[in-house]
């Protein structure tokens, strides 16, 4: 597979990107007729896409998101509102890679809709794949816990809006420009204070594993109760199973992701005798007022919770 590009290279290509439309990622978007002034009305399943489109699109769109902050995306069950959202956008963008199960349930033809598009299904990207559990062997959808894959999230989001309106190009591509720049500063934070860190302390445990490529990226060891949200959640198996790796490994802390029931990690933490240190986020942004109401505050959150607790 392909490998990502640093994230100042993202940078310097938007002017190619914006000539080709679609970089190094394959979007397969065709030129269409530019729209007229109106805004892009543009829908979205979850929270932090919603923040990474805005941050592109500013005041030439709208953006409905579907999932609700906090409710987890495998389980949301779509209303008839958000179904007519979907046929009636300008683009509708998502996740894929079977983040959002209850998708193939409302739209049939979703890979045929070319203003449709699934960030995680580009060809760029090096997928990890699930170790156990019913979904065993396929893609893991968390992509976005890697800032360099959020990064070309992002210039996918870019190419796209250009496309759709080209009259907005110069606007989508400084916005762009910006935001790329405040994603490999992250990055590059991230990478700096996580490595303050011990190598032999990089230990993650969670509800579920859904830090696969922050643990990549980032150097740490990486595991779950279970391999991702599904109807097997917490079962006395996952958990006899986790209690052996925390004794293995010696995990001196624990932690819980915020759209999760808590209550398997608490057995656990009892169990091990082990503390829970903190909440992380991964699916889904903060409620408001809670510090991580965007794409950058949650993961800026989640190093720091992981190095106080760690360090």
């Amino acid at each position: 597979m392909k490998k990502v590009f640093p994230i100042y290279i993202w940078a310097l290509g938007i002017l190619a990107l914006i000539i080709c439309m679609g970089g190094s990622c394959e979007f397969n978007q065709e030129a269409k007729q530019p729209l007229q002034e109106d805004k892009l009305q543009v829908v979205v399943t979850l929270s932090f896409l919603e923040d990474m489109v805005s941050n592109v699109g500013g005041e030439k769109l709208e953006v409905k998101g579907l999932v609700p902050v906090g409710v987890e995306p495998e389980h949301y069950e779509p209303t008839p509102g958000d179904i007519r959202a979907i046929e009636n956008a300008d683009l509708f963008i998502y996740n894929g890679l079977n983040m959002e199960r209850w998708l193939p349930k409302i739209v049939s033809d979703l890979e045929e809709r070319e203003n449709y598009l699934a960030l995680a299904e580009s060809e760029c990207f090096e997928i990890i794949t699930l170790p156990s559990g019913p979904f065993k062997g396929n893609p893991d959808p968390h992509l976005w816990t890697n800032v360099q894959y959020a990064s070309s999230y992002v210039q996918q989001i870019g190419a796209l809006l250009i496309d759709a309106a080209p009259h907005h190009a110069d606007y989508y591509a400084k916005n762009l420009e910006e935001y790329l720049r405040e994603l490999e500063d992250l990055h590059i934070w991230m990478k700096e204070k996580l490595q303050k860190i011990p190598e032999e302390k990089r230990l993650l445990i969670t509800s579920e594993l859904c830090f696969q490529y922050f643990a990549k990226e980032y150097g740490f060891f990486h595991d779950a109760i279970w391999p991702i949200n599904a109807p097997e959640e917490g079962t006395s198996r996952q958990i006899t199973r986790i209690l052996e790796v925390i004794d293995e490994h010696e995990i001196p802390v624990l932690f819980v992701e915020n759209q999760v029931d808590p209550r398997p990690m608490r057995q656990v933490s009892r169990e091990a005798d082990v503390p829970i240190a903190g909440e992380l986020y991964s699916d889904s942004l903060s409620k408001p007022g809670e510090g991580a109401e965007t794409y950058l505050q949650m993961m800026q959150v989640n190093t720091k919770r992981i190095f106080d607790a760690l360090k």
